[in-house]
């Protein structure tokens, strides 16, 4: 379970439950020796016990219905909504949210729930992991979509924080972003063409949504049986929670399709996959459409295991302690994973911290990337970081942080025709860019990376001695080319390596 998970460290209380919640009470036994249990293999024992801890902990009071799917609140599902949560310190500067959203002035966390199910399940537990969060939700399926809203109501709860919508068969699956693109041309137009304010407006933080697995009712009922020895609890989901013609890949990969005209307008688009074939599959489909920026991640419960897939077309990168985190060097997983994000290296032999700094700031001077500019984007993704060493973000001076040298490049200075003009020149730094990227105080930065300084005694394996973390940029290869420069103008090329070879 995710750390965050409160049933990790706390597991349901069965006869404390029972105790609060009377018609609960009857699916409990107690054993002679005190241990309370309920039988997992029983739906109406199931959604007894999901209906007490919606109340207990999280202040719902819902109605579950007999034919229709019990979200069991102690399987994948918080893991779901966690592990997205911890890409929130990651999202565009400009846009940000955070659980203080509201204290800081922040905009709300903005979220769709594709399928959402008949008792909203995703957006009533995120609007309270997240109260400030603006969630819509869609059904397609009549009875749950009016049951959803029923719930909806019942709580209490306004339409700024969750709003449920039915699709019609033929809109797209991400209709709302459409929709609001379309709302926000119109009314840009209408402002001015200036005029961006509607647009941002409409920008969504994430697109959630846990696919029906199956293509078809004889691959559903191959899968029961397959699972029906082994299943932790007994099934409760009707068919068309189940079944999509095409199956999950078909579903997830119209919903790959749709994010390649919408674009920027969501920054993370996120499903789970049920199937391990499925997530091969999406992975190419999303290596063809050129998308790089993605992760997955698996959420492994008793003898279950699910997949959460994301993809991004924004710049900002996420760290590796999310993008591979379950890496396995040489096996077919490992082989689905993102390209790195950060690349390391241990030269051998050894280097004090002081020597190794030394020589690569010297090398970062001669191309006009020592002394770092300040950078809000690297302060406010290292602060977010919580890996091997505490970072800093941007420095302005070398004084600032020893460990930690922020580099945001205007212009590719350190490839080798830009270091001939630059010696043409008298060395004066006026190295030509390889590539337009505009000049003056306004122009962006091919990206933004940090360096690290790391103390080798304080880490696990391959201890890497510095590290490069790229934090915001398109262009895969003009870090990588950067991080080999740097290599081999500090006569590091022999030393022990991972990410960029």
């Amino acid at each position: 379970m995710h750390p965050l998970n409160p049933y990790l460290a706390k597991k349901p209380d069965f006869a404390h439950l029972a105790s609060l919640h009377p018609s609960f009470k009857p699916y409990v036994t107690v054993s002679p020796d005190g241990y309370a249990s309920i039988d997992f293999q029983d739906p109406t024992a199931l959604r007894a016990l999901t209906r007490a801890l919606l109340k207990e902990d999280w202040g719902y009071d819902v109605e579950l219905r007999e034919d229709r799917l019990c979200p069991t609140l102690t399987s994948y599902r918080l893991d779901y909504l966690y592990h997205i949560l911890d890409i929130e310190p990651y999202l565009s500067s400009s846009d940000a949210s955070s659980p203080e959203s509201s204290a800081s002035g922040s905009r709300p966390l903005r979220v769709l729930d594709i399928g959402t199910g008949h008792i909203a399940i995703y957006p009533l537990l995120l609007r309270h992991l997240r109260p400030t969060a603006r969630i819509i939700a869609t059904e397609l399926d009549a009875v749950s979509f009016h049951h959803a809203v029923k719930t909806r109501l019942y709580n209490e709860i306004l339409p700024a924080s969750i709003s449920i919508l039915r699709p019609s068969p033929d809109q797209p699956i991400l209709f709302p972003i459409f929709d609001g693109l379309a709302n926000s041309y119109s009314t840009s137009r209408e402002a001015g063409e200036g005029d961006s304010s509607s647009k941002e407006a409409d920008k969504w933080d994430f697109v959630i949504c846990n696919p029906p697995f199956f293509g078809s009712e004889d691959e559903m009922r191959e899968g029961r049986e397959a699972k029906q020895k082994g299943a932790p609890a007994a099934p409760t989901a009707s068919d068309n929670e189940l079944i999509t013609p095409g199956g999950e890949v078909q579903f997830v990969g119209q919903m790959i399709r749709e994010s390649l005209q919408l674009r920027e307008a969501c920054q993370w688009y996120t499903s789970l996959i049920g199937k391990y074939s499925s997530l091969m599959t999406l992975v190419e489909q999303l290596k063809g459409a050129k998308i790089d920026n993605y992760f997955i991640h698996s959420i492994k419960q008793s003898r279950t295991t699910r997949w959460i897939l994301g993809w991004s077309f924004g710049s900002i990168r996420l760290p590796d302690s999310i993008t591979r985190v379950d890496l396995i060097p040489g096996t077919s997983f490992a082989k689905l994973l993102a390209p790195p994000n950060s690349f390391g290296l241990t030269p051998e032999p050894p280097l004090s911290t002081e020597i190794l700094r030394d020589r690569i700031e010297g090398i970062l001077r001669d191309v006009q990337l020592f002394p770092p500019i300040p950078s809000s984007t690297a302060c406010a993704q290292s602060a977010a970081e919580t890996e091997d060493t505490p970072s800093t973000g941007a420095q302005s001076t070398a004084a600032d942080n020893a460990n930690v040298i922020a580099i945001a490049p205007i212009s590719n200075t350190w490839s080798r025709a830009a270091r001939r003009q630059a010696a043409r020149g008298g060395g004066s730094g006026s190295a030509a860019p390889s590539q337009p990227s505009g000049s003056g105080a306004s122009a962006q930065p091919l990206f933004r990376a940090t360096i690290h300084f790391l103390d080798v005694r304080a880490l696990p394996p391959p201890k890497p001695a510095v590290e490069l973390r790229w934090l915001e940029g398109r262009d895969r290869s003009v870090v990588e080319g950067l991080w080999k420069f740097i290599l081999t103008k500090a006569g590091l090329v022999g030393g022990t390596s991972k990410g960029a070879s």
